[in-house]
């Protein structure tokens, strides 16, 4: 066994030492490129109903100590929230709570109470963490080079970093599922196995108490621990990896610890027994059930810029090359592969990539190691590189030109924003084109008190929840979109999978007026209309 040198010990520390400094910086970018930008897009759907028990489960416990742990605390501040586990949810609420005076000295009370804007802080920091976390994973695996344009590359995605501005789940999945994966992977190689699974179940806990995705990671890092280990010894590394990671789950979730079972089987029933979402592709409307097997493929291929696409191919082509000596690669692609399979199946898929945005951090990383082939290739020059690196930052453009609506991104394979809508494909995600801009423009047209609803929503008071404070300071409080067929003000979300018939109907019908649109590349992605008094 050859024992490293002095000076290649020195050189490895200052490498390392590069290598954190560079996640770091990675990170803040990334942090603050959504910090700066958190009240771009518009209220989506489920913000507010992420957001609103996090900070219920806050005020519970300040008011009740460890009396929150008593089963009617418990049955009250979890019954109507069960459908994911608590702790997206207490991120999001403390982020609210702790951000509140800052967002009443900026902008002022928040007319419904639920400071969305505050709780975005949380998945924006979690961004952070996961680009910072991205680059230094691949740069000490492969180089600097690499690290660097895995954090890039995920900063680059606009799908990603526009979820990342979302008071949602989805990010935080992305962030612990992506450390646990690494985490694990890391452990299986340790000298001391059993103890590092151990830590590595861990943060699978953390992972497993955001959203139901987590549980995957199970058969994932099983297999891969036997083809890594002998099998006895991956049997007692995972044995220690699932023990503390299950224990950690339910240990997190009060609502669990009553009616254990029960209760565990209606948290696994969530992904089935639910209603279902329509979805438009290709120009059809489908339900979540019954949409193509190709899917998840189709959307994995076209939300992703290009250029970094081909990158990620280049990664591909060397992971299987290198398989022998750096099998690693190949587990990124497997985890890829896994959700890319099992959203092929019958288990429900919409809202484009988010149900398995946790693998583009991997893609990331797999494009990493294709830029790094590139970068480091035995005939590449001075003047490769700087063609190189000019590519690869070209790839922000779509980032640039469509924020705050990164979740209309299509990249060149469906002909871009404009291509999608001719192919028949969902234009927007959830209300997000309903920005502050629309709604402040609603507030300067409208006379107070104006009657005006948002189409589509989904529940009981989502018009109220997406009320500004340019609307009520008017007096002006968005209906649902039941109301659309009385209301003076329409404020449209190109979500036309769900506008009913009778909205349809009046927009055709000649008597309203188109008064304001939000753009990008041509087409329009929300508007509103305003209907005279006596055309009602």
């Amino acid at each position: 066994m050859q024992v490293p040198s002095a000076l290649a010990l020195k050189e490895k520390r200052a490498e390392n030492r590069t290598i954190r400094r560079l996640g770091l910086a990675m990170g803040i970018c990334a942090g603050l490129a959504v910090i700066l930008t958190l009240d771009g897009p518009g209220l989506t759907v489920d913000e507010p109903l992420d957001v609103r028990p996090g900070r219920t489960y806050l005020a519970a416990l300040w008011s009740q100590g460890f009396r929150f742990f008593d089963r009617h605390i418990v049955d009250r501040v979890f019954r109507d929230n069960a459908e994911h586990p608590p702790l997206g949810r207490w991120l999001l609420g403390i982020a609210s709570t702790v951000a509140e005076p800052i967002e009443v000295l900026l902008k002022g009370p928040d007319p419904t109470g639920q400071y969305v804007l505050s709780g975005r802080l949380a998945p924006a920091l979690a961004f952070a963490a996961l680009v910072s976390l991205i680059t230094r994973a691949a740069g000490r695996r492969w180089s600097a080079a690499s690290g660097a344009a895995a954090g890039f590359a995920l900063l680059a995605m606009p799908r990603v970093f526009a979820h990342a501005h979302l008071a949602a789940l989805d990010t935080f999945l992305s962030f612990f599922w992506t450390w646990a994966l690494l985490t694990a992977e890391k452990a299986i190689r340790s000298t001391r196995t059993v103890r590092a699974m151990s830590v590595a179940g861990a943060i699978w806990a953390l992972a497993l108490l955001i959203k139901i995705h987590a549980w995957l990671l199970l058969p994932i890092i099983g297999v891969w621990s036997l083809m890594r280990l002998p099998p006895r010894r991956a049997a007692a590394a995972v044995s220690a990896w699932a023990v503390v990671g299950v224990s950690g789950f339910v240990f997190g979730w009060p609502w669990l610890w009553y009616d254990f079972w029960a209760r565990l089987q209606a948290y696994w029933g969530t992904g089935v027994l639910r209603a279902s979402i329509l979805v438009q592709y290709f120009g059809k409307v489908v339900v979540d059930r019954d949409v193509p097997w190709h899917y998840p493929w189709f959307y994995f291929a076209a939300t992703v810029p290009l250029g970094l696409q081909l990158l990620g191919i280049v990664g591909l082509a060397r992971a299987w090359r290198n398989r022998r000596d750096d099998p690693f690669p190949l587990l990124l692609a497997g985890t890829i592969l896994v959700f890319l399979l099992l959203f092929s199946t019958r288990v429900p898929v919409y809202d484009g990539e988010r149900l398995f945005l946790n693998v583009f951090p991997t893609w990331a990383m797999l494009i990493g190691l294709g830029f790094d082939w590139l970068w480091n290739h035995r005939y590449s020059s001075h003047r490769h590189r700087t063609v190189l690196l000019v590519f690869v930052l070209a790839q922000g453009y779509g980032l640039v030109s469509l924020h705050p609506f990164g979740l209309s991104y299509y990249n060149g394979l469906v002909g871009g924003l404009r291509g999608a809508e001719r192919l028949g494909l969902e234009l927007t995600y959830w209300n997000d084109p309903v920005d502050q801009t629309l709604l402040d423009r609603l507030a300067i047209l409208a006379k107070p008190g104006a009657t005006a609803a948002l189409v589509p929503s989904l529940y009981p008071g989502q018009g109220i929840l997406t009320t500004n404070r340019a609307l009520a300071r008017r007096e002006i409080v968005l209906k649902d979109a039941e109301e659309a067929g009385r209301a003076e003000w329409l404020v449209l979300s190109r979500r036309t999978a769900y506008w009913r018939p009778e909205i349809r109907e009046r927009l055709l019908r000649g008597h309203g007026t188109q008064v304001a649109t939000r753009s990008r590349r041509g087409v329009w992605l929300s508007a509103l209309w305003h209907f005279p008094k006596t055309s009602l």
